[in-house]
């Protein structure tokens, strides 16, 4: 009995970690390790990119992390080049592999709410 007391004791904190992974995932959280506003830097360096709104990132699974992103571009930029320039530096830098970006060759109008709002 004492033996199962201890086994029980040691997988008691696990259980709770991994009950609290499973918990921010089926909630759709950020992950721990989101570093939301470097991925808005990045995103905001990549050439022709203007401005970054609806930013969100969140977890998939355990180890996969998905983003959405609103880009607004300057008037004669490729579109193309510009989600794929992003979606490989996201990857690379930030191992995000799961990405949907929105191009937008206009502002943001007022009505639209474009403030962005701490990233979930």
């Amino acid at each position: 009995p004492i033996l199962a007391v201890l086994i029980g004791l040691w997988v008691l904190p696990r259980t709770w970690s991994l009950l609290r992974e499973a918990g921010n995932i089926l909630m759709e959280g950020a992950p721990a390790n989101a570093k939301v506003p470097a991925v808005r830097a990045a995103l905001l360096a990549v050439a022709g990119v203007e401005g970054v709104h609806d930013l969100h990132i969140w977890s998939i699974t355990s180890g996969r992390t998905a983003l959405t992103a609103h880009l607004a571009v300057a008037g004669g930029a490729t579109r193309d080049a510009i989600q794929s320039e992003a979606r490989a530096l996201l990857k690379e830098r930030f191992r995000i592999d799961h990405v949907t970006l929105q191009v937008e060759g206009e502002p943001c109008a007022p009505d639209e709410h474009c403030d962005d709002p701490p990233a979930r």
